[in-house]
């Protein structure tokens, strides 16, 4: 399994990241369903493997928020 992960723009222009346990193809759709209207999503080139699912807890088909993306820290997305 693999986990794309989607930046989410809100509507004050913040950025919020997810993780999608899904095909890269369901993957923006699925977190689109799960925040407010007229926010948008963008499916990143970063994307994780099985063993951080694992340790992430993920299950097949299962979308999350991110609260500490590692990125962030390093200045990297913004």
């Amino acid at each position: 399994m693999i986990i794309h992960f989607v930046r989410v723009t809100t509507d004050e222009r913040e950025h919020r990241y997810w993780a999608a346990a899904t095909t890269r193809e369901e993957a923006v759709d699925r977190i689109l369903d799960q925040v407010p209207e007229g926010w948008t999503a963008r499916l990143m080139d970063d994307c994780g493997n099985a063993e951080q699912a694992a340790l992430a807890g993920m299950k097949p088909g299962e979308v999350r928020e991110l609260s500490n993306w590692p990125l962030r820290a390093r200045g990297q997305a913004s």
